[in-house]
């Protein structure tokens, strides 16, 4: 009998300081049952991340690229290695985690039993820098997942919009069907990635997970998080307070808001003008700034979307057949059982 395979991809840039703890926890996985194989793709560092990983920890894979692609096309780059290595789960993880010894295990564990999952996730617990992988507190991530609940992605800005939770019937236990599994710790079936695609590349970061989970929903597959096994993520990252950080966060929101056929014209343009004038004064998503700066950054990003309006008109219909193949596999299953 085949064994399950899995590949863990840790994309990163810059990040010497953190390897040692991701790669060293990651090796120490209890991975009885299954095979597991790590990747390190590397976003074009400079302070010798590659050379590291190579000279410290020879059984993971490293895939260097010229230039820093973004976080979306770099982890679409592992997965497509990992796609072809023949894996049947793909664990998404940052650099700056430390994943304990049962939770590769617990997650093959989880999806093998609950089939209908495409997407699962940790709790994510505050990062221990002496090395001691044993959970603590939740992070800030968690408490903000643990708050919003099983609201959509924008809840904070419009609460009435409908949960994207599925039914109740058919639900693992000790799951909450959260909004979105967050890139840091994201554990994906391949089936899925096959039928539904990877990483939308647009987003080059910020937002493209959210939208890799609202399609495995649109395409049928259940998305949670699972509350009873958690990884240390110490979370922030080099571009918290940037410009780029800000400008990749609003542009991506908008984009990621006219592409979601979940939402109707009316609901879409007033949350899209409260956006607009927040961000117009520096008060926007991804930190705030001068009023000034914030005009800047704004006009930049509209018209950043203004160049794509194909594109987004594209991913619509894209997304619109995602449901209609679901509608279609549905009622072909009903007429089966007559």
């Amino acid at each position: 009998m085949r064994r399950v395979r899995v590949a863990a991809i840790t994309v990163g840039t810059n990040e010497l300081s953190w390897l040692e703890p991701c790669f060293a926890s990651l090796l120490e996985s209890d991975a009885a049952g299954f095979d597991l194989t790590i990747w390190y793709v590397d976003n074009d560092s400079h302070d010798g991340s590659a050379a590291f990983v190579q000279k410290r920890f020879p059984r993971v894979r490293i895939i260097q690229n010229d230039s820093n692609v973004g976080f979306a096309r770099a982890n679409n780059i592992g997965m497509r290695a990992a796609l072809e290595d023949g894996a049947d789960y793909v664990f998404l993880v940052n650099p700056d985690t430390q994943t304990p010894n049962s939770l590769l295990r617990d997650l093959v564990e989880f999806m093998e039993t609950w089939t209908g999952y495409g997407v699962v996730g940790p709790m994510q617990y505050e990062y221990d820098e002496s090395g001691n992988t044993a959970l603590g507190a939740h992070n800030n991530w968690s408490k903000t997942a643990l708050r919003w609940g099983e609201q959509h992605a924008f809840a904070g800005d419009w609460p009435n919009h409908p949960s994207p939770a599925g039914p109740l019937e058919g639900r693992a236990p000790h799951t909450l069907e959260h909004a979105y599994v967050q890139g840091a710790a994201f554990f994906v079936r391949t089936t899925l990635l096959r039928t539904v695609g990877l990483f939308d590349e647009v987003f080059h970061t910020y937002y493209e997970e959210t939208d890799l989970c609202r399609r495995a929903r649109w395409a049928g597959w259940r998305v949670a998080l699972l509350l009873d096994v958690g990884i240390q993520h110490f979370g922030g990252g080099g571009t918290a307070g940037s410009r780029y950080r800000r400008v990749q966060m609003r542009r991506n929101r908008y984009y990621y808001l006219l592409t979601d056929i979940d939402w109707r014209p009316l609901p879409t343009l007033r949350l899209a003008s409260r956006w607009l004038r927040d961000d117009l004064r520096g008060r926007g998503v991804g930190g705030e700034t001068t009023w000034w700066r914030g005009t800047w950054e704004t006009t930049e990003a509209v018209w950043w979307l203004g160049r794509r309006v194909p594109l987004i008109r594209a991913r619509r219909r894209a997304h619109r057949q995602l449901g209609r193949q679901v509608a279609d596999y549905a009622a072909q299953q009903a007429r089966s059982t007559r």
